[in-house]
């Protein structure tokens, strides 16, 4: 009695045969000289994962994007949805061998959009650099970018987050928040109680002029008028005076402030450019 074998396992090369993924790329190529985006990104980057090639860091955005390739420890794997797609419509007759598209002689310099990411009202461009896994992003065409220390391995949230963090007061409005008014009756002089997580403070007002005093502390120290000229109400120079006085805020609750910024950051869109 003859054993069935086991069918072989499909693999982006046994989907869509190698020299036919080869001669698609070329051809992509060939009309590149005549239109400027003759194909998107996932397409040619999927074609290059069949071809045996290593997709670009923009295909490979988009490439995640469209749920086609996930990443293992920084590398593409293509998904069984990317396989199904390549499966679609494609013979298994062999094809002569074509040969790879030569690289570009001259590499391109600076770095290359490849996302834009928009953060409730505000987008900003995602780019990398040729042959490289570091991104930069910039709020608009006229700013400059500016580098990332996240990268597409630790994900979008970390990247939005990152961002928020980058372009906004993320510590002053963490903390703006989440403080807490004290409850008891206004101490005498004026002096009103905050707490942020234990971290206790009461400020006042004398003559347009505002004092902070921490909790572990006696004295009251002057807050410079420069800390306060952004803001206006007592909940928010208060937040404002606790950000200025005290300079190791960022190392004490500076945790918090990044899982506060990623959950502002998991409703972010990415889109390919």
């Amino acid at each position: 009695m003859t054993e069935n074998a086991a069918p072989a396992p499909i693999s982006p090369e046994t989907a869509l045969p190698q020299a036919t993924a080869q001669r698609m790329l070329a051809l992509v190529g060939a009309i590149g000289e005549y239109d400027s985006a003759p194909a998107s990104h996932t397409l040619t980057g999927l074609l290059r994962l069949a071809a045996g090639q290593q997709p670009t860091l923009a295909e490979r955005t988009s490439l995640q994007i469209a749920g086609l390739v996930t990443l293992d420890q920084g590398h593409p794997t293509i998904t069984p949805e990317g396989l199904a797609v390549l499966c679609r419509d494609t013979e298994s007759r062999p094809q002569p061998a074509a040969p790879s598209v030569a690289a570009a002689d001259t590499p391109r310099q600076g770095p290359d959009p490849i996302a834009r990411l928009k953060i409730g009202a505000s987008a900003y461009e995602i780019a990398g650099w040729p042959d490289s896994d570091a991104l930069a992003f910039r709020t608009d065409a006229a700013s400059p970018w500016r580098e990332l220390e996240a990268d597409l391995a630790a994900g979008w949230s970390e990247i939005a987050a990152e961002i928020l963090q980058r372009t906004r007061n993320a510590l002053e409005e963490y903390v703006r928040m989440h403080m807490i008014r004290r409850r008891e009756d206004q101490e005498a002089g004026g002096a009103t109680g905050f707490d942020l997580y234990g971290l206790g403070w009461e400020v006042r007002d004398i003559g347009g002029e505002m004092l902070l005093r921490l909790d572990e502390e006696t004295d009251w120290r002057p807050v410079r008028e420069s800390a306060l000229s952004h803001v206006a109400g007592m909940r928010e120079r208060a937040a404002a005076a606790l950000v200025a006085q005290v300079k190791d805020l960022r190392e004490r609750i500076g945790d918090d402030v990044h899982a506060w910024a990623k959950r502002l950051a998991a409703g972010a869109l990415v889109e390919p450019l």
